[in-house]
């Protein structure tokens, strides 16, 4: 991982991460928690404002995480971040599933084990109730899930976990 710090940010990485790629960027003001999944391409960019990650979150391949000027990110725990997402300026409280390719934009709230469909655009200022179903573009309520929503969450990032710690032990850089 390439990990900077920016004036007087530096990030903080609890010991204890599952797994982070060789090739993710870090720099500025974010903190990454405990038993957390970061995969290859992600950046996280904490210029100026704080992205807090929460502990047991996965980030999927080429997902981009910054704050605005005016507004930090804050991801909660057991969140599942899928691939090339970008994150920018908000909040995704526990057991939140961002679906591939979504677009989270600054300033809104993604309520506890809501689940924001593949693809969808979530706009300025939005805020979501928990256990909501998001989908669209740009995005929509589309139905309140049930307590499921919140145990399958879990599981999702508990198993990424346990990915990130066997990638941990037994990937190997090889040269060709």
């Amino acid at each position: 991982m390439n990990v900077y710090a920016l004036r007087d940010s530096k990030p903080k990485i609890n010991p204890n991460v599952g797994f982070i790629a060789d090739d993710v960027i870090i720099f500025g003001d974010v903190e990454i928690g405990e038993g957390c999944t970061i995969f290859s391409g992600v950046v996280l960019e904490g210029l100026g404002t704080k992205i807090k990650i929460g502990k047991f979150t996965n980030i999927q391949s080429g997902t981009v995480i910054h704050g605005l000027h005016d507004s930090g990110t804050n991801i909660g725990e057991y969140n599942t971040i899928g691939h090339n997402c970008v994150i920018h300026g908000c909040t995704l409280k526990d057991f939140v599933t961002i679906g591939i390719g979504s677009i989270i934009m600054g300033k809104t709230t993604i309520g506890r084990g809501s689940l924001v469909g593949a693809g969808s655009l979530v706009t300025e200022r939005k805020n979501f109730p928990e256990r909501s179903l998001i989908l669209g573009h740009p995005a929509k309520l589309i139905k309140k899930l049930d307590e499921k929503a919140v145990e399958e969450a879990r599981k999702t990032a508990e198993l990424y976990y346990e990915h990130g710690i066997e990638f941990k032990k037994d990937f190997k850089k090889i040269i060709l």
